[in-house]
């Protein structure tokens, strides 16, 4: 609260425009409290009325104490999510790509806007963080986008020699020591005994290139992309590709570029595979048991592993379909879980295991569905704006 408080103060500072002194007689501190509060929507049309608003909105401290503010504020309850579903046309794959709003046990889907109008290749998102959105829009490109203010930035995606007989990962997140957005790619490639050589490349938002990082040996990392919390990115890695053995989850910290690694909980069955989110700000973890039954595990504690505790037991998917439960939201009671199997998007209660899926394409021949959360932000994906 006192980091808060001070934060407050020192944007009460700035000048108040005369358009809101006008209309009211509070100190500039509660109008600045009342700005944070506003949707994004509501800040941009108040920064079309005045070049002062446009001033005071537009200065890096206010996007920065908005963007912690949001963070802050947001909750599994009422969250953003963007849907991609791309769906077998004429010319090729096609997208729509749509915002879902979890509020009150109720669930809206609307089409949105995209940068890149269609007709265009499957985007694949990358990750998310204080409102950005990275993702590939296609071949040889990757592009950094705010849904709530409509901004993108497109740029080469990166390589490295040799780079043949490799998967790729990737991770995007912020760096607070350095007030930078990066991306991370990585390069892995088989070597003896289930054992991977990882080489790693990293793009800098603030200086607009990529550089080579420092490479690493692991087992396989599973997860095609990094999840963002606590200024690292975090992998699921297993000892083999194959392998139902343990596993382990490896960070890697945006500030220092150091690698890290973190246990999984113990779920006492070998025949499980693992998928790591981040629901209201915590690590989850979910443990898949072979074929159709998975428990979600939640670290109340960063870093500290003794924390584990399971969040959600025994979520069954639907007609005993085989596949990999992702969670996009839970209630504040668990017993309602939005997640995603394959093209389904479908609210889950645990009360009655019963699931009601989303109407998210109307085309009824969905290849693919893509989600990820983000909140409303002033981010912008361009530096000095």
């Amino acid at each position: 609260m006192e980091n808060q408080s001070q934060t407050i103060n020192q944007l009460a500072e700035t000048k108040i425009p005369q358009e809101l002194l006008q209309f009211s007689s509070l100190p500039d501190d509660i109008i600045i409290e009342i700005l944070l509060r506003l949707p994004v929507k509501s800040l941009l049309k108040l920064s079309c009325v005045s070049k002062s608003l446009l001033s005071l909105l537009s200065t890096p401290h206010f996007i920065n104490t908005q963007i912690k503010f949001s963070v802050k504020q947001s909750k599994n309850v009422n969250l953003r999510l963007v849907i991609v579903a791309s769906v077998s046309g004429l010319v090729g794959k096609m997208c729509s790509v749509y915002s879902l709003i979890c509020e009150n046990s109720s669930v809206n889907v609307a089409k949105i806007d995209y940068p890149l109008k269609p007709p265009f290749g499957s985007a694949k998102f990358l990750g998310s963080c204080n409102g950005l959105i990275c993702l590939t829009p296609m071949s040889f490109k990757l592009m950094l986008w705010n849904p709530s203010t409509g901004k993108h930035k497109e740029f080469q995606d990166s390589f490295v020699k040799w780079a043949v007989n490799c998967y790729i990962r990737y991770g995007f997140g912020y760096d607070s020591v350095n007030d930078d957005y990066k991306v991370v790619k990585i390069f892995s490639f088989s070597r003896n005994e289930g054992k991977f050589e990882n080489r790693v490349k990293i793009y800098s938002l603030k200086d607009d290139s990529w550089k080579m990082g420092e490479g690493f040996y692991s087992g396989y990392v599973n997860a095609q992309s990094g999840m963002f919390l606590n200024g690292s990115l975090h992998w699921e890695v297993s000892h083999c590709r194959d392998s139902v053995g343990s596993s382990e989850i490896m960070t890697l910290d945006l500030s220092t570029e150091t690698y890290g690694v973190m246990a999984l909980p113990d779920c006492g069955n070998k025949n499980t595979s693992w998928m790591l989110s981040v629901l209201g700000g915590c690590l989850v973890a979910c443990c898949n048991y072979y074929p159709d039954r998975t428990d979600m595990w939640v670290m109340k504690e960063y870093g500290v592993e003794k924390s584990w505790t399971k969040m959600v037991s025994d979520l069954t998917a639907p007609f005993g379909r085989l596949g990999y439960i992702s969670p996009l939201s839970v209630s504040e009671n668990g017993d309602e879980v939005l997640v995603k199997l394959g093209t389904n998007i479908s609210l889950y209660t645990r009360r009655n295991a019963s699931h009601k899926s989303l109407d998210i394409d109307s085309s009824g021949c969905c290849l693919q569905v893509q989600a990820i959360t983000y909140i409303e932000s002033l981010a912008s994906p361009h530096v000095g704006e």
